[in-house]
């Protein structure tokens, strides 16, 4: 990769590189190595998650990045991703994630799975199980309700855009 990466205009005409890394898997030292790594080999678009519970290792490279004069922020697409227990707490989520990720605003915020499941704590991503182990679905957050409040974030500028990752998943225990 090398000069611009080639991008793509999403809907609200915020360009978003075609290509990206992701940081699943990802620990500790390996998640510095590999952000500085890949940005100088031309990545300028990281995916990532509060699942992969290494938001703020990313965060700390970006800040090291960024103080070093690497890159600027402006010059990077930063994804994560709502965790399923966090529906009914998207702000709270979103503003974690950007604490972690030692950002002012996120490019693009996904819906991780469009389910919402028992709350268990801002930023934990446990997946609760109800008392036979399967999921605990929460079925009083709709899903309508987790995208009116991610429309939200982008009202109040902590979001440049939204969307959902995995669409075909049943969104409810009645769509069975």
């Amino acid at each position: 990769m090398s000069g611009a990466a080639a991008a793509i205009t999403l809907n609200n005409g915020h360009k978003m590189p075609i290509i990206g890394l992701g940081v699943w898997r990802m620990e500790g030292q390996e998640v510095r190595d590999l952000i500085f790594n890949a940005l100088h080999m031309g990545y300028r678009h990281f995916d990532c998650a509060a699942d992969y519970k290494n938001e703020k290792e990313v965060g700390q490279a970006l800040a090291e990045a960024f103080q070093q004069g690497l890159v600027k922020r402006e010059d990077i697409f930063i994804t994560t991703k709502l965790w399923n227990s966090d529906h009914g707490h998207v702000l709270e989520a979103c503003k974690d994630s950007l604490k972690k990720l030692q950002l002012e605003y996120l490019d693009l915020y996904l819906v991780h799975f469009p389910i919402a499941t028992r709350h268990t704590g801002v930023g934990t991503t446990d997946s609760a199980l109800d008392e036979d182990g399967v999921l605990d679905i929460d079925t009083t957050v709709s899903l309508e309700e987790t995208w009116h409040a991610m429309e939200d974030l982008v009202s109040a500028g902590l979001v440049r855009s939204i969307g959902i990752r995995l669409r075909h998943i049943p969104t409810s225990r009645e769509s069975h």
